[in-house]
């Protein structure tokens, strides 16, 4: 019998795929992407960062044990001294300014507010279904890429952090967990845990579409 995420993976392929061949990845994986777009998905995501902080801070309140707590904690370590200093640091080299890139459009502020609200009102379930929903989707979708020759360092460094055994260690354990966690959850409580990750989904690829929402580059 598959396991839950893969029936997931299964139920909604149409959405994970849609996310694989964004734009936004086929851009990447060409060398076609515009600069403009890339700063502005720096912006887009830096802030975002700081959510799934305060996303996996909540994890850690409502993971069951000690174990869970102990992991959620090096993931949070992680975030705040690796990817925030990247940020800050990449942002620096581009000569990007933040204010020249508001991130009030709707799919950032869908994907942004959704997943902190499901964070902070639902379960240990719940969390674990939005971040597996967005890592294991980057994790593949960088892995595929990686192997190509990207011209922009900024980029390849960005892909080759989401494509290291680290990153895909780290969903391979939301995997694991959510599955632990299916096995005690009832029919229509997975259901609803179904239809949350194809919410997830669409979430992030409204948010890649974001980033080309600028002038002559919107798809």
């Amino acid at each position: 019998m598959n396991s839950f995420t893969d029936q997931l993976l299964q139920q909604h392929g149409t959405l994970w795929q849609a996310m694989q061949q964004h734009p936004f990845v086929l851009d990447i994986e060409r060398n076609q992407l515009p600069d403009a777009v890339f700063n502005r998905y720096l912006v887009f995501e830096g802030n975002f960062v700081a959510t799934a902080i305060n996303i996996f801070a909540l994890a850690v309140s409502k993971a069951p044990d000690i174990r869970q707590q102990r992991w959620l904690i090096g993931v949070l370590n992680a975030l705040v001294d690796t990817q925030i200093a990247w940020f800050e640091a990449v942002l620096a080299r581009r000569n990007i300014n933040p204010l020249d890139y508001p991130d009030d459009l709707p799919g950032v502020i869908a994907f942004r507010d959704g997943m902190f609200n499901v964070a902070k009102q639902g379960s240990f379930a719940d969390i674990l279904t939005l971040m597996f929903g967005a890592e294991w989707m980057y994790y593949h979708w960088c892995a595929r890429v990686s192997a190509q020759p990207l011209l922009d360092d900024d980029i390849r460094h960005w892909v080759d952090m989401h494509a290291e055994e680290e990153f895909h260690q780290q969903a391979r354990w939301l995997k694991a967990e959510l599955d632990r966690a299916a096995l005690t959850l009832a029919e229509e409580e997975k259901q609803r845990l179904s239809d949350l990750y194809a919410q997830v989904l669409q979430w992030e690829i409204d948010f890649h579409s974001a980033a080309y929402l600028s002038g002559g580059e919107a798809r």
